[in-house]
């Protein structure tokens, strides 16, 4: 009988070690289940956010083009440079603080990581710097921004004529012979003003959208490298520097050519990824926008690399109200 009561309890006990066993090895195996379906999860999660940063790039782009496109007119009407002709041909381009353009952003696999962050795998932790930058502390400032000049649109630059001249209508339907109209816009004693008022709206959402954009790209590279994947398709989206071989050409010193403001001679080169233009006084990196079109940080500048009809290249900088040219000392007879 003790022989059987021993057999027995070595039994049941070999029983219970196989059962604790098996219950471990179950809860392994549904662990990493569970590890694995949650790690799926968020690369879902940050590949959306990659396809959402793309649409960001890409309107932070259009905004600049905007911001370009109407650097040049604005400078016509400060200096009145703008003949009643012109305005004829084209009196809706020349007007340009009519409507005003917003930087909206996409933010929806952004909620979907923070709605789920006490799960967010430790080794991913490295973006939740880039995504507090980019999605609260410049969205602050771009809100604010995009409110400004909704305001200066709506309120400042159309609702005053209404209020203030009782014919404004009248001029809008053309109740008016055309040179009439025509010269009440053109003449507006407070279009200067207005313009300016605009520009510096347009200017500065133009900016921090192009600063955002850098970012932007920072952290799509970021998240790339932790998710183990190379971009494809999208490579012109996220670059801030265009292929080496196009810009290599342009490198050296430049000389101001018409002396307008006495600038002192810069150079361009590339170092560590980046695009660099240094004159005795400073220096900073220029970022790409498309085509030849490049711009700084915080700043609302414009530099074009080009070159001209003679083969020479040349390094235009300009913004609303300023444009000169720089060219290459090699370049100059």
């Amino acid at each position: 009988m003790e022989n059987k009561t021993g057999k027995y309890f070595k039994y049941a006990i070999g029983e219970i070690v196989l059962v604790v066993i098996g219950i471990l090895i179950a809860v392994s195996i549904n662990s990493k289940y569970n590890a694995n379906q949650n790690e799926q999860k968020f690369k879902n999660i940050l590949t959306q956010i990659q396809k959402e940063l793309v649409i960001d790039i890409n309107d932070a782009k259009r905004i600049f083009d905007v911001k370009m496109g109407k650097d040049s007119i604005s400078r016509k009407i400060y200096y009145d440079t703008i003949t009643l002709e012109q305005f004829k041909k084209n009196p809706y381009e020349l007007i340009i603080t009519n409507n005003y353009v917003s930087f909206t952003t996409q933010k929806g696999g952004y909620n979907r990581l923070i709605q789920n962050l006490e799960n967010l795998p430790d080794k991913y932790s490295i973006i939740l710097p880039f995504l507090n930058d980019l999605y609260v502390e410049r969205l602050n400032d771009i809100d604010d921004y995009n409110e400004s000049i909704k305001n200066t649109v709506m309120v400042e630059n159309r609702q005053d004529r209404f209020i203030n001249n009782p014919k404004h209508a009248d001029y809008l339907l053309g109740n008016y012979s055309n040179d009439e109209q025509i010269s009440y816009f053109l003449n507006d004693p407070f279009r200067k003003n207005k313009t300016f008022l605009y520009m510096n709206d347009l200017e500065n959402i133009s900016g921090a959208a192009n600063d955002y954009k850098i970012e932007a790209i920072k952290l799509y590279k970021t998240i790339d490298s932790l998710l183990g994947t190379k971009t494809k398709g999208n490579n012109n989206v996220i670059r801030s520097i265009p292929l080496k071989d196009s810009i290599e050409p342009f490198l050296g010193t430049y000389k101001e050519i018409d002396n307008l403001y006495n600038m002192p001679d810069v150079t361009l080169s590339i170092e560590n990824e980046h695009m660099v233009i240094r004159n005795e006084r400073r220096e900073f990196n220029l970022y790409w926008h498309k085509d030849n079109f490049y711009f700084r940080l915080s700043n609302n500048d414009v530099y074009k690399l080009y070159k001209n009809k003679n083969g020479q290249r040349i390094i235009k900088w300009s913004n609303a109200r300023y444009v000169t040219d720089f060219m290459n000392e090699k370049d100059i007879n």
